[in-house]
């Protein structure tokens, strides 16, 4: 069994992960934690490669199951680069995003295509993170803060408000799905009181 923790935050675009996940990183840090921190998809030279394809998505026009297909791909190679080294010397890994991710943005409602991802998962990725964080956030606000960026996100740009909407409620599922894992986290308070909350979680679970 590995010897690290796996922390995931997941969450539409502009909920704030990015910033959450410097925060912990830095607060379990003060405590005595070696962190590594890492994305999806990417975090590994080859995934990395294939996130460069994933972005260009309108390009290529991926449908849902090959976009799917790439994903796993690129996550195998992180798992076993990047992940499962870290986890084995003692690291607590924190991700921005995981399989949480494809359950929600690629299944698109399809029972086949869920029950391949939960197939792939078991079976080929073979590791759920020890905790995830929900971070929600309001449609507007996750549209007007993604907009802002030079890069946008390739999930949001083709998502209509109705999408978008049940996207975020697909994440808040999961918390209902997995409970002994996943923890929804309110942004609205502001990114210092969020991560506040989410140390005193982590804290709790990690002890």
């Amino acid at each position: 069994m590995p010897k690290g923790k796996f922390i995931t935050f997941e969450g539409v675009d502009g909920a704030g992960k990015t910033t959450q996940v410097q925060l912990l990183q830095q607060n379990l840090e003060r405590h005595g934690f070696d962190c590594l921190v890492t994305r999806e998809p990417g975090g590994s030279p080859g995934s990395e490669s294939l996130r460069e394809i994933l972005v260009e998505k309108n390009k290529y026009d991926w449908s849902n199951l090959t976009e799917l297909l790439l994903f796993f791909a690129a996550r195998k190679d992180h798992v076993e680069k990047t992940i499962c080294p870290a986890l084995e010397a003692g690291k607590i890994v924190i991700c921005d995003r995981f399989t949480d991710s494809t359950r929600v943005y690629q299944s698109q409602g399809n029972t086949e295509l869920k029950e391949l991802i939960e197939y792939l998962q078991s079976r080929i990725i073979k590791l759920e993170p020890t905790l995830t964080y929900i971070l929600t956030v309001k449609p507007e606000l996750s549209l007007e803060r993604t907009n802002e960026r030079k890069e946008g996100d390739w999930r949001l740009n083709a998502l209509t408000r109705q999408r978008l909407v049940n996207v975020i409620n697909d994440f808040s599922t999961l918390v209902r799905d997995y409970p002994e894992r996943c923890v929804e986290i309110s942004t609205k308070m502001g990114p210092e009181e969020s991560a506040k909350q989410i140390l005193e979680i982590a804290l709790e679970k990690l002890s």
